[in-house]
């Protein structure tokens, strides 16, 4: 056995009397005329330490002296000494009894002032906290209602205003303005004590009567009659008893919609708390969003020509990785503002000091009557910061003035859809300001986490069949379709009519789904008509072009594959195993690609390659654009830099084995540069085939996306292909390509006639980027 402490005289040991807190547990009491007990306070029973968990606490009474109490198992061996040891001595000493009496909550907080007895009340509930048994038992539950009424003894009602979901409720009440600080709060049931699940939210205004508005949501099962919300401040307690839920209770939408005047307050502790439990609740976190979508705030601005300020925020995207982008205008020139502080609908704050990039804002240069060649109102900023609890949609922010005050600002609610939110940042601004240093520090942040969560929404494409597919084709060609079908009719009349076809398997990828019934009714009319196989796959929505053939790919089975635009007519018949043979003949080829035509006959394309323009900024062009269609230099087959991805072929394998099209780029830019950046990389070449002539009616489809019609996509895109790429354009654009030896002469028959045709084996001049102005037109973008 272990002593743990040497008797001294019986007179120097308190009587303590032990008070039963349910089942399993006892409080010991006891009086002092003392100092308060120094060091930790031990338990024992039978000259051993008693089995945690136990605690003590000691509070000076009103006559000078020191209550002791002491939560402890219940010893079991009933006459057995329990004695209580501080520093090497018996301080206190009871003896085990088979019936423990209950609490007297009189005596125990009798003689205490009101800090003491708030003391005494959070001594009960912090054990409780960390002590799981304790908190489900109804003994104990019973002594802290017992506690918590001596103290309160009529209890202010708890009224249940509306439903959050279906199992949480916003309950309201009131504290009066001199409480002070919340610190904590608990729910005493029947059965069990426990804090609460939420905190509570205290308005800072006060009403008539000097009291402030308290509100908690909490648990359905939680708000019955009887049971009791104890808040514990800084500066005393309140208690405040549950009510019985009315019936027809308003949801917390309608509640919110139909009371403008709701807190700032109020509304973020309702969605923090949703939020919180949304990630254990669907319906919680279903909450949330719909909180924010169907109650927003109204939109609140300041333009009025007669103030010497004004200031919009026009959006503002949370992107989902706890960024923040912006955009909006401030008029202040005066000098008036501080600064921008934006607050999220969860409670995170961001602030921007300077707002640096700038721009004109024809609009508000005529409101406020300045002239637009010195406006520069606009802004766009990006903030970071950490994750949300959940998705904000709205944020309200200030303008800070110099005195200290603020002018409050809220944008509208966030587009909903990540590609309708990355459209918006991307026709924030005007494409001329889209500098570098404004791609990389505010436009990419915001773009590249809300294209890749609209990426990431997607699920399986809809598979429409005609005819019987082949199942094994040499060529899987591969169409994706966005908006524009008028040239469909010309392509598959020329498909039907060619022998070369004859096997290819035939994939069409729909990336406008809303065209699905009127695509499918046409290709149904052309079966009919042709007897042509083919496949439809319609993408659930618009995920661009790397996406749409990427998904065309997972879905075909050739071994070669024809990736060719909607656009791209044939000139004639046989060109696809013409396209096809210097694919498989040329050694260390990666992927191939035919001369492109405008309607005119000028060359549309020639080859790909890269140059930089007057600012420095890398670009897409092609070799010839609008020379005539018979120029020397574009009859020669040749290695180039790259090729269109409006008619590229490669094989499947080297496909996988460069990771297919990259769908980082936005809406239809720079995906084919990319990939052909990518088979150069390998170590693969990339031929082009003049022998094969095909129309391309160019830019048709992306023409038609709003996005890309804004400008900045196509500046974005351009800037990420630089951000990758710079070192390989430069080292290809330094090549001198005209000095690379001609291939074998292709089938004579599929080659044009020219009435001064040089001989097959004579090395036509070929322009070198930066070396020659025989380039043709410059073509900035994919085509």
């Amino acid at each position: 056995m272990t002593v743990l402490a040497v008797l001294p005289a019986s007179a120097s040991i308190a009587s303590a009397q032990l008070h039963a807190l349910g089942d399993d547990f006892v409080l010991a009491s006891w009086e002092s005329d003392g100092p308060e007990p120094s060091g930790r306070v031990v338990p024992t029973l039978d000259g051993e330490e008693v089995r945690p968990p136990y605690t003590t606490l000691s509070v000076r009474t009103s006559w000078g002296g020191q209550r002791v109490l002491s939560i402890l198992r219940a010893p079991r061996t009933s006459g057995a000494p329990v004695r209580f040891v501080a520093q090497g001595r018996v301080v206190a000493e009871a003896l085990a009894e088979p019936q423990v009496p209950d609490p007297d909550p009189a005596f125990l907080l009798g003689s205490l002032d009101a800090p003491s007895r708030l003391r005494v009340v959070r001594f009960l509930f912090d054990f409780a906290r960390s002590t799981p048994a304790l908190r489900s038992d109804a003994g104990f539950a019973a002594v802290c209602r017992r506690m918590v009424l001596e103290l309160s003894p009529t209890p202010s009602p708890l009224v249940a205003r509306a439903l959050a979901t279906d199992e949480l409720l916003l309950c309201g009440g009131s504290l009066s303005s001199g409480f002070g600080e919340v610190t904590g709060a608990v729910i005493i049931t029947s059965g069990a004590v426990g804090p609460s699940p939420f905190d509570v939210c205290v308005g800072s205004a006060l009403d008539r009567r000097g009291r402030a508005a308290m509100s908690l949501l909490v648990d359905k099962a939680l708000c019955a009659p009887g049971n009791l919300l104890v808040v514990l401040g800084r500066n005393g307690l309140a208690c405040r008893a549950f009510s019985a839920v009315a019936p027809n209770l308003p949801s917390l939408t309608e509640r919110l919609s139909t009371r403008r005047d709701t807190p700032l307050e109020l509304r973020q502790y309702i969605l923090n708390a949703l939020a919180q439990r949304g990630r254990s609740d669907a319906t919680a976190a279903a909450a949330v969003r719909e909180l924010q979508v169907l109650a927003p705030l109204p939109k609140r601005q300041v333009a009025d020509a007669k103030r010497s300020i004004g200031a919009a925020l026009d959006l503002a995207v949370p992107t989902g990785d706890g960024g923040l982008f912006l955009a909006g205008w401030v008029h202040d020139p005066h000098g008036l503002s501080g600064g921008l502080t934006v607050h999220t609908p969860f409670g995170g704050e961001r602030r921007l000091e300077v707002l640096e990039h700038r721009f004109p804002r024809e609009d508000v240069a005529k409101l406020f009557g300045t002239a637009p060649s010195t406006d520069r109102s606009g802004f766009v900023a990006y903030l970071p910061g950490a994750p949300e609890p959940a998705a904000a949609l709205q944020v309200h922010a200030e303008l800070r003035l110099g005195s200290g005050g603020s002018i409050r600002l809220v944008p509208p609610l966030r587009p909903l859809s990540p590609a309708d939110a990355r459209a918006a940042v991307l026709g924030s601004l005007p494409p001329q300001h889209a500098t570098p240093l404004v791609l990389e520090t505010v436009i990419a942040p915001a773009v590249a986490p809300l294209h890749a969560a609209h990426m990431a929404s997607r699920s399986e494409p809809e598979t429409v069949s005609f005819g019987r597919i082949p199942e094994t084709p040499a060529v899987s060609v591969i169409i994706p379709l966005y908006k524009a079908l008028e040239f469909l009719r010309f392509q598959l009349s020329s498909f039907a009519t060619d022998p070369g076809m004859a096997g290819a398997e035939l994939i069409f990828v729909l990336d406008s789904p809303e065209q699905r019934d009127e695509l499918v009714h046409m290709l149904h009319g052309f079966h009919a008509l042709y007897d042509l196989p083919m496949r439809v796959l319609v993408q659930p929505a618009n995920y661009g072009y790397s996406a749409a053939n990427n998904a065309g790919v997972a879905a075909s089975s050739g071994r070669t594959l024809l990736f060719l635009n909607s656009d791209v007519i044939p000139d004639q018949p046989g060109w696809l195993p013409v396209l096809l043979a210097a694919l498989e003949r040329a050694p260390g080829a990666g992927a191939v690609g035919p001369k492109l035509l405008f309607d005119d006959d000028s060359l549309q394309h020639a080859g790909l390659y890269f140059d930089r323009d007057v600012r420095g900024r890398w670009y897409n062009h092609h070799f010839f654009k609008g020379l005539p269609r018979d120029f020397l230099p574009a009859r020669r087959e040749r290695s180039v830099p790259g090729v269109t991805g409006a008619c590229l072929m490669m094989t499947r394998e080297t496909f996988d084995a460069v990771g297919g099209f990259c769908e980082d780029y936005v809406i239809g830019d720079y995906e084919d540069s990319d990939l052909c950046l990518r088979v150069r990389k390998a170590g693969l070449d990339i031929r082009y085939v003049p022998s094969v002539e095909l129309y391309h009616l160019e830019r048709r489809s992306i023409s038609r996306h709003q996005g890309y019609t804004r400008g900045v996509a196509s500046e974005y895109n351009g800037w990420l292909h630089a951000r990758r790429w710079a070192a390989m354009m430069e080292e290809l654009t330094a090549r001198d390509w005209s000095a690379l030896p001609p291939p074998p002469a292709l089938e004579d028959s599929l080659m044009r006639p020219l009435s001064a045709a040089p001989p097959t084996d004579t090395a036509l001049p070929v322009a070198v980027p930066g070396k020659s102005r025989l380039f043709g037109r410059a073509n900035r973008n994919r085509s």
